[in-house]
């Protein structure tokens, strides 16, 4: 992802392109835990985009990006329920917690790491993790998937280890949002 943000800030569309799609949708997500409806969200978003875009050059990393992206948002959220006094109750909006944002924008970007990460796992491995993560047990995955529950143990401690190597880093942004 650094490499997108590298190619981002020498002002390459195509990889603003692909940070616009990859945050798009938890960005949409968390605009509306403000109770925005879904057409004032999708412009918020744009707005934000546009912005980040005019100021590319002082994006140094994914999670300096991801931190500039979710302040943005929260204050331009905001911005927008004053200046349209929207249904919402304007002081519940204003005086929200920092932590509860934080906390929010912290499970929307740790489920999407989360995904991602799971999405890079070979095949076979994926398949038994998104099926324990399900809830289903290691024998149900194994009468499943027809093989043997030593072959779901190990799989799934392959998967884990895999998972906790790609998502070491995950931290770092956490601690960026608390700054």
């Amino acid at each position: 992802m650094d490499e997108v943000i590298k190619r981002f800030r020498e002002g390459n569309q195509r990889a603003f392109e692909e940070l616009f799609w990859s945050f798009f949708s938890a960005g949409r997500q968390f605009v509306k835990s403000f109770q925005v409806d879904d057409s004032c969200a999708d412009d918020i978003l744009q707005e934000v985009f546009i912005h980040i875009w005019n100021k590319r050059q002082s994006i140094e990393s994914e999670n300096h990006f991801k931190a500039y992206f979710y302040k943005a948002l929260r204050n331009n959220t905001i911005k927008y329920i004053t200046r349209n006094k929207h249904v919402l109750n304007l002081e519940c909006a204003e005086n929200k917690e920092s932590e509860d944002v934080l906390l929010k924008i912290t499970e929307i970007e740790f489920n999407r790491e989360i995904l991602r990460a799971v999405s890079l796992l070979p095949e076979k491995r994926r398949e038994i993790i998104l099926l324990s993560m399900s809830g289903m047990s290691e024998q149900m995955i194994a009468d499943t998937l027809n093989i043997s529950i030593n072959t779901v143990k190990n799989q799934k401690t392959k998967a884990y280890a895999s998972l906790r190597q790609e998502l070491k880093d995950i931290g770092s942004f956490i601690l960026l949002l608390g700054l």
